[in-house]
């Protein structure tokens, strides 16, 4: 069910060459992480906020820009959207994937509804309009269900950043 609470607010960061164990040992430490991890493309690094009010995503948010090594972050704040309820195992492979919508961002976000392997889905300000979580058994799993996003009513492109190795709070 769509709703416009219960998502999880999401910043990835860049970090400097040869940082991340560094700036992830901090992480290790912080408070209101759902989960980290590295992932591929433009950006180093994923991390899932707990925080459910503003002011406590605003702290943590600034706590990660504080850590040395982030060189930059982008977060991105759901507005509405939808959490599948099920459990992911800490071994499961994930993948977090930015939409870019030409239709209602609703309409699109039902349909993702739909799709079993989407943990979490949610509408987002900035270059993205929905930024989905998918999770899976292995990595081959979670890019066949990325494929499946792609071809969604309504997508018009997807970015796709893989998670190694995340660690659950």
């Amino acid at each position: 069910m769509i709703t416009t609470n219960m998502n999880p607010t999401t910043v990835v960061a860049s970090v400097q060459p040869r940082m991340l164990s560094q700036v992830t040992e901090q992480l290790r430490r912080t408070q209101g992480i759902s989960y980290f991890s590295p992932v591929t493309g433009r950006f180093d690094l994923a991390v899932e906020l707990k925080a459910a009010d503003q002011k406590a995503t605003y702290e943590l948010v600034n706590k990660i820009r504080s850590i040395t090594g982030v060189t930059s972050t982008r977060t991105y704040t759901p507005f509405e959207g939808f959490v599948n309820g099920k459990n992911v195992q800490a071994t499961d492979a994930l993948a977090l994937v930015l939409l870019r919508v030409n239709e209602n961002a609703q309409k699109v976000l039902q349909s993702l509804e739909q799709h079993a392997q989407i943990r979490n889905a949610s509408v987002v300000s900035g270059e993205s309009d929905i930024l989905a979580t998918v999770y899976g058994k292995n990595q081959d799993e979670v890019l066949s269900s990325v494929s499946k996003i792609a071809e969604v009513q309504g997508v018009t492109s997807t970015e796709t950043l893989l998670a190694y190795k995340p660690v659950w709070a």
